[in-house]
């Protein structure tokens, strides 16, 4: 039996403005949003601070800050995870591709990826792009995407806003279920409870309502990496450079002193504190292209330090790979490798996709129910699945001989009448059919022996493409093969 399709209507509340809180929110009207760009606030940070601040996202997300590989592991995901989203849209009643649809939810991005009224001064809307590259990272660092979407005053969607998932908690229903609720930006946590509110997590276990971010477990040995490299710098420091050594003639700078140094020990010897101190800051103060000058009451030396230093290359190497691997990541992504085959190298590339790809299921996941409530606003009775193109690591050029390929077999499809007209342009990113166009669905047109076939293409002659995939086919098939 057919679903009946019922009109889709938000509460007049939820117009106008959004629900949710983001870190703009408590700032009074005219007050300056501060930025903590100064360099001291990151230089002054250790791996002990990062310690004591005893929670997982915030140690996670100054880590980002502070730490490169952590921040590069965390920008390489969310760049390779943001290889562009796909949206289609089915029929609600009998789940056919329904291509009107799908042109509406096109428009809804549009949307909110462009200015319609320019009169309102600065507009604080995010590009689609931008808000994609955030929701991946929520997701990478917390471990879920949660965020609203905005509605204007006539209750249409406007944009979308992620908010911070560490702000989030739930609270029970009493009948096995839960709402969440933002605490930690206002003064007053705000109920959450709202049909245009979403949360997707990522891997959640089955032991917890609360995800945990897929780098947590990265976390003891990002520090231990961390004080790795603080222990050899302050090594190098100490005993790894030649230093400068004044040495002053204590008799003679006695000698030299003036007659109220002289009445007592004391006051003699603050004075030859203060000449220590004086030539101390001289030195330390000079620049590599000045000169030294000093009276025979000091004497200049150059002390090199001698003796056997200790190789940290080895467990430098190793602590890399742990630090690597438990990012998720992997050394051949972050620069870490030092050794071994290319052979491991692209091993370790194709796991990282499979990574970055797991990264892509809660953020398609999430615009999916974002854009299926924007077109039942719109009074369309469908819904909508978003996913993310596959992730290639190869250039466009040399994706051409696999376009080819999938181009041939959508076409057989089309021919068969496998597929409609819409599915194939969709398939293929066309954009809607000319008016007039004939249907080809079930036409049987590709039963022409005379057709070029993509199997006269070879994907694999590029040596990037031989390295990737040397077991790709050379041919791309077909019925007339």
């Amino acid at each position: 039996m057919a679903l009946k399709p019922r009109a889709t209507i938000l509460p007049r509340r939820l117009a106008g403005k959004a629900t949710s809180a983001s870190k703009v929110t408590p700032i009074p009207k005219g007050s300056d949003v501060t930025a903590r760009d100064q360099l001291s606030v990151i230089d002054g940070q250790t791996v002990r601070s990062l310690r004591q601040t005893n929670k997982i996202v915030q140690a996670l997300r100054l880590a980002c800050r502070l730490d490169g590989t952590l921040s590069t592991a965390v920008y390489d995901l969310v760049q390779i995870a943001n290889s562009g989203l796909r949206v289609r849209a089915y029929n609600s009643t009998d789940h056919r591709f329904n291509y009107e649809a799908t042109v509406v939810a096109h428009g809804v991005l549009s949307r909110m990826n462009t200015l319609a009224d320019y009169t309102k001064g600065y507009a604080d809307r995010r590009p689609l792009g931008s808000v994609l590259e955030t929701a991946l990272r929520e997701t990478v660092l917390t471990g879920a995407i949660a965020g609203e979407l905005v509605m204007d005053a006539a209750r249409l969607p406007e944009r979308i806003q992620i908010v911070p998932f560490e702000t989030v908690v739930f609270k029970s229903r009493g009948d096995g279920t839960k709402y969440p609720v933002q605490r930690g930006i206002t003064p007053q946590e705000i109920n959450l409870d709202i049909p245009n509110f979403w949360i997707i997590e990522s891997h959640l276990g089955a032991d917890s309502p609360y995800p945990r971010s897929m780098l947590e477990a990265g976390l003891p040995t990002v520090f231990h990496y961390m004080e790795f490299i603080e222990d050899m710098r302050r090594v190098t420091r100490n005993s790894g450079h030649s230093r400068m050594v004044m040495t002053l003639n204590a008799e003679q700078v006695r000698a030299a002193a003036p007659e109220a140094a002289q009445k007592t020990e004391a006051a003699m010897k603050a004075y030859m504190e203060g000449v220590r101190e004086e030539l101390q800051n001289v030195v330390s103060s000079l620049e590599p292209e000045e000169a030294l000058v000093v009276y025979d009451v000091a004497e200049a030396e150059v002390f090199a330090p001698k003796g056997i230093k200790t190789d940290y290359s080895q467990l430098l190497q190793t602590l890399a790979g742990m630090t690597a691997t438990s990012l998720k990541s992997h050394p051949s992504i972050l620069g870490l490798r030092l050794q071994g085959s290319q052979s491991l190298s692209n091993t370790e590339s194709l796991i990282f996709l499979q990574v970055a790809a797991a990264a892509q299921t809660a953020v398609a996941g999430f615009m999916s129910r974002a854009l299926t409530l924007s077109t039942r606003l719109f009074g369309v009775d469908a819904y909508v699945k978003a996913d993310f193109r596959p992730i290639n690591l190869r250039p466009e050029d040399e994706l051409e001989a696999f376009k080819v390929m999938k181009q041939d077999r959508i076409l057989d499809q089309l021919s068969l009448g496998l597929i409609t007209d819409d599915e194939a342009c969709f398939e293929l990113d066309l954009p809607p059919r000319a008016p007039g166009a004939p249907p080809l669905s079930g036409t049987f047109f590709r039963d022409s022996a005379s057709q070029n076939r993509a199997g006269e293409v070879s994907p694999n002659q590029d040596p990037m493409g031989r390295a990737l995939q040397s077991d790709a086919p050379k041919k791309g098939g077909g019925r007339s093969q």
